[in-house]
C-alpha cells in the first residue's frame, strides 16, 4: 500500500464525483453528518446562555469558544495506491483517530481485504477477494465479489456497494449493509441490523434473520451462552467453507 498524498475534504469529493455521482452524494451525506458538520451556536444564542451563567463560568466558556477548531478534530484523508494482490489490512495507528482512505482503482485480492473500525474506505472501483470484513465503514462505487462479506461495527457504520454484491456468504453483527444492484448469495447471515439489495436480494440456500434461529449456527462460532461470537466466526471462516457454518450438511438444504 502506498500513500501518494493528503487530501483536503474538497478535493477528496472533488475526486469522488468525477468518478461516480451516486458514491458522491452518499459519501457526501455520511461524511459531512458524521465528521465535518459544523453545529455550533451562533452569536446570539451563545450571548443569551452566557447570561444564564456566573460571570467566571461564561467568561470560560467564552475563552474555550474562541479556541475551537474543528480542522484539528477532522480525520486524516489520504489517497492511496494498493501494491498487494494478496491481501490488504487497512489500519490507524494507536492514537490516530478516524483516517479516511481513498482508493481509485479496482481491488484485486487473492487473500482478504481487512477494515479496521477507525477507517472509512472509499473505492472508486470494485472489489474482487478472498474475504472482506469491515469493522470500519466501506464505500464502494463497483460491484464486489467475493467468498465473505462480514460487516460489524456495533451499528455505527456501513457499507456500501454501487453495484451488485456476489458472495457465498453474506453476513453482519451489527453493521448496515446496501447493495444499489443485486444481492447475490449461497447464505445470509442477519441479526442486528439490515442487509438490502435495492433491485433484489438471492441467497440460494438459507437465511437466517430471526435470533431464534441461531441454533441452526455450528457450536464453534458461539460462546458459552449460545450466542454468536465474532472473534470465532472470523477464524473460523479463514479455515472453513460458509456451508459448514451451520448444523445441517449443505447437501439437506
Amino acid at each position: 500500500m502506498k500513500q501518494l498524498q493528503t487530501l483536503t475534504k474538497d478535493q477528496l469529493y472533488k475526486r469522488i464525483k468525477e468518478k461516480s455521482e451516486k458514491l458522491y452524494t452518499i459519501t457526501h451525506e455520511a461524511l459531512e453528518n458524521n465528521f465535518f458538520n459544523e453545529s455550533s451556536l451562533d452569536e446570539e444564542s451563545l450571548a443569551e446562555f452566557l447570561e444564564m451563567l456566573d460571570d467566571e463560568t461564561a467568561e470560560k466558556i467564552k475563552e474555550a469558544s474562541l479556541h475551537i477548531n474543528n480542522e484539528d478534530s477532522a480525520p486524516e484523508i489520504v489517497l492511496i495506491e494498493n501494491k498487494n494482490n494478496t491481501s490488504l489490512e487497512i489500519f490507524t495507528e494507536e492514537g490516530e483517530g478516524y483516517k479516511i482512505i481513498l482508493i481509485e482503482e479496482d481491488i484485486h485480492l487473492s487473500g482478504n481485504l481487512f477494515v479496521e473500525d477507525y477507517i472509512i474506505l472509499i473505492i472508486t472501483g470494485s472489489i474482487f477477494a478472498e474475504n472482506i470484513i469491515v469493522n470500519g465503514s466501506l464505500y464502494c462505487s463497483g460491484m464486489v465479489s467475493s467468498k465473505v462479506l462480514f460487516g460489524a461495527s456495533g451499528n455505527d457504520n456501513e457499507t456500501y456497494i454501487g453495484g451488485s454484491i456476489m458472495t457465498s456468504l453474506i453476513a453482519e453483527n451489527g453493521h448496515y449493509t446496501v447493495a444499489e444492484g443485486n444481492i447475490y448469495s449461497r447464505y445470509l447471515i442477519s441479526f442486528h441490523n439490515e442487509i438490502i439489495g435495492k433491485t433484489g436480494k438471492f441467497i440460494e440456500n438459507i437465511t437466517l434473520e430471526k435470533p431464534s434461529e441461531i441454533g441452526l449456527l455450528n457450536s464453534s462460532i458461539l460462546d458459552q451462552d449460545g450466542y454468536f461470537d465474532e472473534d470465532a466466526f472470523l477464524n473460523f471462516i479463514n479455515d472453513n467453507t460458509p456451508d459448514t457454518l451451520f448444523n445441517k450438511p449443505a447437501n439437506l438444504f
